[in-house]
């Protein structure tokens, strides 16, 4: 009966957890973490399984981000979430799991909080804990908890032109909106490819030393535009795009063979691209891999974008 308690919560841990983290293999190495603990306790001791494993999960999820915070200082050019790339998951789960927090934007602009910061808001935006229930995950009081969350959703704003915080207010780009932008710059209509930009648009890119991309973010429209006209005109030959959606978030993937080289996702606000994000880490990227193989390439033309 343990064993089917925790695996019927295993979802939510893993959702939880990789909304800490912004990592599948952390978020996983975190969730066995807690089923390691589980196994040594006595059941009958624990009125309240959700809240318990919840609570031991955040726990966690805190020490990792400790550590995790002090290697991303030395990780090369900007650092991006892992896509959220969802294991299978209980009917029963599936309405909290595609629940907003899980997309590049918001984990993007939870990286401005401090461990307990994120801990307090996750939990209480996304798992709708109160502040009593989170005082004693992050050892403050009630009235210290509010006052924390009060600070974080602070730090979630945008402050200026050059502040690399995703556009709070933003929503996920679906399908059309990426699509478009991709065919404006592949029929070299720049003027159509900076009208669907938000002047204050920025793109956010993550090689990890491992693939070239921009090491610091692209401001406003007009880079940003230039800064794709320059790149898509050195793609590949042998490139095709595809698109996926997940939990709400469309992504388009460029790839070569069975290998994802880009992937590309956007968020938009009053119509217009506000935020775009760009992975080249293969290591990242090697999530995407299994969803390519029986995908369909789309057709774009070859036209190279120019300025």
């Amino acid at each position: 009966m343990a064993d089917q308690i925790f695996e019927a919560h295993r979802p939510r841990l893993m959702a939880l957890s990789y909304r800490m983290l912004g990592s599948h293999a952390d978020a996983e190495d975190a969730v066995q973490d807690v089923w390691l603990r589980w196994r040594a306790q006595d059941h009958e001791m624990i009125k309240d399984a959700t809240g318990w494993l919840v609570r031991v999960c955040s726990n966690i999820c805190l020490d990792v981000l400790k550590s995790a915070r002090r290697q991303r200082e030395n990780y090369v050019g900007q650092w991006l979430p892992e896509p959220w790339l969802p294991p299978e998951q209980p009917e029963a789960e599936k309405m909290l799991i595609e629940q907003d927090g899980l997309g590049q934007a918001y984990l993007l602009m939870l990286e401005r909080l401090a461990p307990v910061e994120r801990i307090a808001l996750v939990l209480h935006e996304v798992f709708d804990w109160t502040h009593d229930d989170i005082a004693p995950v992050i050892e403050r009081t009630a009235n210290n908890t509010r006052q924390i969350l009060f600070r974080a959703r602070r730090k979630m704003a945008r402050e200026n032109d050059r502040d690399p915080t995703p556009f709070v207010a933003a929503k996920a780009c679906d399908q059309s909106k990426i699509e478009a932008f991709i065919n404006a710059l592949s029929l070299g209509d720049v003027g159509q490819l900076m009208s669907q930009l938000a002047p204050d648009v920025i793109m956010h890119s993550d090689g990890g030393g491992k693939a070239s991309a921009a090491l610091n973010p692209v401001y406003g429209n007009d880079n940003v535009a230039r800064f794709f006209a320059g790149v898509w005109g050195k793609r590949s030959p042998d490139a095709q795009i595809c698109y996926v959606t997940n939990q709400r978030e469309c992504w388009l993937l460029m790839y070569e063979g069975d290998e994802v080289v880009t992937a590309i996702s956007a968020s938009e606000r009053d119509g217009l691209l506000v935020d775009v994000f760009v992975h080249r880490n293969p290591d990242k990227l090697a999530l995407f891999a299994p969803m390519i193989r029986h995908k369909v390439a789309v057709a774009v033309p070859n036209t190279k974008a120019g300025i």
